[in-house]
């Protein structure tokens, strides 16, 4: 019992220690970050690299830091800079207020209003909302819009830096305003149909293949069909007109909905869908114009993600059961 009673006594005598005396003077390496609206105390350790236990640093911010208020904020760390000097110091003044957003391509507007949602930059809502109403002074500034009823298609992927005090408005803003320089004025559309039907294209090329080597062969096959007369079947615009996001948007309920009609279900339908179903990275936008002819009318990608494409619908057909077992 004396052993135990020792032992459980030194280690909290130790841990003590520990926690006054070799936790604060701990090392944190020179560099600058950005800390979003919605982390924790607890996660910096690995965004910063800091060569400390996680489950200790977090008894340590339970004992000492409890009544410590993360800002969102760029902040940057000076040389010989300690834990101790970090939490008196640093992060109590950020260089910039800005933070870091990373909307990804093939995303739609659910996608984006879900993801600024969980970062807690805007209400459930506003952006689709704010999306869904195009404004006469967002085509005024932006006249590529035209006469489009929705914005989907035209919201540039990237990272951005924003104010945490950002709404969906002046976030919105800032996409089209990237979408002008780097599409608008670097690509020579003849007109704004024109545009619109390449924004189309690009968004279900977008979801539906994703090497950039494909990318122009399967461009030119849904390209071909459309100006054949042929329902270009691509089953990633079958969830578009029920507002779902792409994790909500899965094989198993574009099987149960893929023979049901809708304006974007290209299934059965000659017509393309009546807006963009996503919003396309630059490098698809390009291979949608630079798209390659090519002697195929199908294509189907096999259970490793690994694309087939076939001259007609036998060989398409015969692929199917080939590499998908149907």
């Amino acid at each position: 019992m004396k052993l135990i009673s020792f032992l459980v006594l030194f280690s909290i005598l130790f841990g003590g220690y520990y926690m006054v005396e070799i936790i604060p003077e701990t090392r944190v390496k020179s560099q600058d970050f950005i800390v979003n609206h919605n982390d924790t105390v607890t996660i910096l350790p690995q965004k910063l690299a800091i060569d400390i236990n996680s489950t200790v640093f977090k008894f340590y911010v339970r004992i000492f830091l409890q009544k410590f208020t993360l800002q969102a904020g760029t902040y940057s760390i000076p040389e010989d800079t300690t834990l101790e000097g970090l939490f008196s110091k640093i992060l109590r003044n950020p260089t910039s207020k800005d933070i870091t957003i990373t909307l990804l391509p093939g995303w739609n507007i659910w996608d984006i209003d879900a993801y600024l949602t969980k970062e807690g930059i805007i209400r459930t809502g506003d952006f689709t909302k704010s999306t869904e109403h195009v404004t006469d002074t967002m085509r005024t500034n932006f006249p590529f819009l035209g006469k489009t009823t929705t914005l989907e298609g035209f919201l540039m992927p990237d990272t951005y830096r924003i104010s945490p005090e950002a709404w969906a408005e002046s976030i919105i803003k800032t996409l089209l305003q990237t979408f002008d320089e780097r599409i608008y004025k670097a690509f020579n559309f003849t007109s704004e149909e024109d545009l619109y039907e390449t924004l189309i294209f690009a968004s279900i090329l977008e979801k539906e293949e994703k090497s950039s080597t494909n990318k122009p062969i399967v461009a030119g096959i849904l390209k071909k069909r459309y100006a054949e007369k042929m329902p270009i079947g691509a089953d990633a615009t079958v969830c578009y007109a029920y507002r779902l996001t792409m994790t909500d948007c899965t094989p198993a309920f574009i099987g149960e909905h893929i023979y049901k009609k809708t304006a974007y279900n290209t299934r059965d339908s000659l017509n393309l869908p009546p807006t963009p179903i996503s919003n396309p990275s630059v490098e698809t936008i390009r291979a949608t114009i630079e798209s390659l002819s090519s002697k195929y009318y199908y294509y189907l990608h096999d259970m490793d993600g690994v694309i087939h494409y076939g001259k007609t619908l036998e060989e398409h057909n015969s692929n199917r059961v080939r590499y998908l077992g149907k």
